[in-house]
């Protein structure tokens, strides 16, 4: 279930370009900045890792190397460390828990030990605590931790379904977040204490994936809603005034927002690429026959 694991959704044949975009082969401006994304270029079996690149795909490092499944990296606020999600825990029954790291990949510390999955972190704007996505108490809901040492646990979401992908508002005071509570995969927005959700999609496809544009006056989500296939829409932060992005043959997943606001970042068919939130500027950054998903912009 894509609430759970982001790679579990499958994209389709090789060599997807982005039919709705303005993409061109001619030499385009350096767009700058920095991206972390997973990927298992020189990796074997179910390895994945984290790297980081300059968002026109130059200067690759290879943040983590654990031989496991290293996942969901998100930037903290100040871009200091990043938070991903692991199964490196060989102890766990099963085994996601959430460590952090410095940004340069040193000095990994767990900060979830469960015998459940506690996945899919992110940042408050202040650094000060991390939201993630457990089935600690049965269903999968979203919790909050205290992000120096992973004490504090308190969980934001109750009832019966499923509620995962939590992205803070840049003012710290919402959570946008994924959840099948309406039989069908949506994005809400609630309070930062848990209070208060509401439907931002109200759709019949399946919704998921949402990311705050830096001013908080934008959401990023993918959709299922046009042609059965996972494309990256834009909306505003109250629902209203949704607007197709991408329209890739293979799907388009997981959008994050540069710093500045002028890119989006996403992955289709298992490669990076970037676009500007009118679809225009659409360029394909990581090439090959690795598979890379996942890309999150460092602040």
């Amino acid at each position: 279930m894509r609430l759970q694991l982001p790679w579990i959704v499958s994209l389709a044949a090789a060599g997807a370009v982005l039919a709705g975009c303005n993409h061109t082969e001619a030499p385009l401006p350096p767009i700058p900045g920095h991206l972390a994304f997973v990927s298992n270029r020189g990796r074997t079996g179910v390895q994945y890792d984290i790297f980081e690149m300059n968002a026109d795909g130059t200067g690759l490092v290879n943040l983590t190397d654990s031989l496991a499944y290293d996942d969901w990296p998100t930037w903290s606020p100040d871009h200091s460390k990043i938070v991903f999600q692991s199964d490196r825990d060989v102890n766990a029954a099963q085994p996601l828990d959430i460590f952090v790291m410095n940004a340069d990949g040193t000095n990994v510390v767990q900060l979830t030990v469960d015998t459940t999955q506690e996945r899919q972190p992110a940042w408050s704007p202040d650094v000060a605590k991390i939201a993630f996505a457990s089935n600690r108490e049965g269903k999968l809901h979203i919790f909050t931790m205290n992000a120096a040492d992973g004490s504090g646990v308190t969980r934001l979401t109750t009832g019966l379904q499923t509620d995962a992908q939590p992205a803070w508002s840049p003012d710290g005071t919402k959570i946008a977040f994924a959840t099948n509570r309406d039989a069908n995969e949506e994005v809400y927005v609630m309070n930062a204490d848990g209070t208060s959700p509401v439907n931002l999609t109200n759709n019949a496809a399946s919704d998921a994936g949402p990311a705050w544009s830096p001013d908080g006056k934008k959401i990023a989500f993918m959709s299922t809603r046009i042609g059965g296939t996972e494309q990256i829409f834009v909306m505003n932060a109250d629902g209203t005034g949704v607007v197709q992005v991408t329209s890739a043959s293979a799907g388009a997943e997981y959008p994050s927002w540069s710093p500045d606001g002028v890119y989006l970042g996403f992955d289709s068919d298992f490669h990076i690429w970037v676009v500007k939130p009118d679809g225009s500027d659409a360029r394909e950054i990581t090439v090959g026959s690795v598979e890379d998903h996942f890309p999150r912009w460092r602040p």
